[in-house]
């Protein structure tokens, strides 16, 4: 059993493809868990844990139940971890649907005040509201389908309506956008995204990352434009499911920057030069 720790949050996972060794698996690692905690003085609150069971498969689940020291722990389709709302077919579905309404709220406030509050004032109530939850976690919850990413698409249009102060660009979307130097939330995705491989070709990364893509430049040690450029071995995924994992995403975003913003020496640059290029394509 894999344990993941970030502050006081601790994540423990386990995975099998037969869901009745996974079931045996978990109980007996629970137990030893248990005797760990007993070890050192320290207690599990049963009440505040749950699991998540998660699957593509359609197979029965009625018989899958976790008992610790005789008290079951209760088992939960969604579960909010780090800010993501996290549902057991990893859709994501549940996670834009909540932030959805979440900015939505917002929205409503920043119409109501805008006839009392200059546009410098809505731009401010704009990135420290919205903006920043837009960005807060896209990387994870950014690959959802397209179905529920339009919702956010469309509140975020309503934002950007709310900022325009030319009334004659009030159906050009784009143009307000490109106008309040704002990026849409396709193209937020991808500066995070961006943002991740710049970090990971420049070594900023954590040494868990190392491994994760392969470099061309471990292929082979010849000195050509690509090794210069920082380019990747694109590989093909299995299926469109497969296509948006990070691995094979972020290489295919990273493939697309010009080499001359992938090259800029600092990520403050990086990140205003990519927004940049980004505005000019609206």
């Amino acid at each position: 059993m894999k344990s993941i720790l970030f502050a006081d949050d601790t994540v423990l996972v386990q995975s099998d493809n037969n869901l009745k060794k996974l079931l045996n698996s978990v109980n007996h690692e629970m137990t030893k868990v248990m005797d760990w905690l007993t070890a050192n003085k320290l207690s599990l609150n049963t009440c505040k844990t749950k699991y998540m069971l998660i699957t593509s498969k359609h197979v029965s689940t009625a018989s899958f139940v976790i008992n610790v020291n005789g008290n079951r722990i209760e088992r939960t389709l969604t579960y909010k971890y780090l800010g993501v709302l996290v549902d057991e077919k990893l859709t994501l579905k549940e996670h834009c649907k909540q932030l959805c309404s979440t900015i939505s709220k917002y929205v409503g406030v920043m119409y109501k005040v805008k006839h009392y509050v200059n546009n410098q004032a809505l731009r401010m109530l704009y990135h420290s509201l919205i903006n920043s939850r837009a960005h807060y976690g896209i990387i994870a919850w950014g690959r959802a389908a397209s179905c529920h990413l339009q919702p956010i698409s469309v509140v975020l249009n309503r934002v950007m309506r709310c900022l325009n102060t030319d009334k004659l660009l009030t159906n050009k979307v784009t143009t307000i956008y490109k106008m309040q130097k704002i990026i849409q939330l396709k193209d937020i995705y991808n500066l995070e995204m961006s943002k991740f491989m710049y970090k990971y070709t420049t070594s900023q990364l954590p040494a868990t990352f190392h491994n994760y893509f392969k470099l061309i430049t471990d292929v082979h040690s010849y000195n050509t434009r690509q090794i210069k450029t920082r380019q990747f071995a694109l590989t093909k995924a299995r299926s469109n499911s497969g296509a948006k994992m990070m691995k094979y995403s972020a290489i295919d975003i990273w493939s697309k920057i010009p080499p001359a913003i992938k090259n800029k020496t600092c990520l403050a640059l990086f990140l205003a030069e990519y927004k940049k290029y980004v505005l000019l394509s609206y």
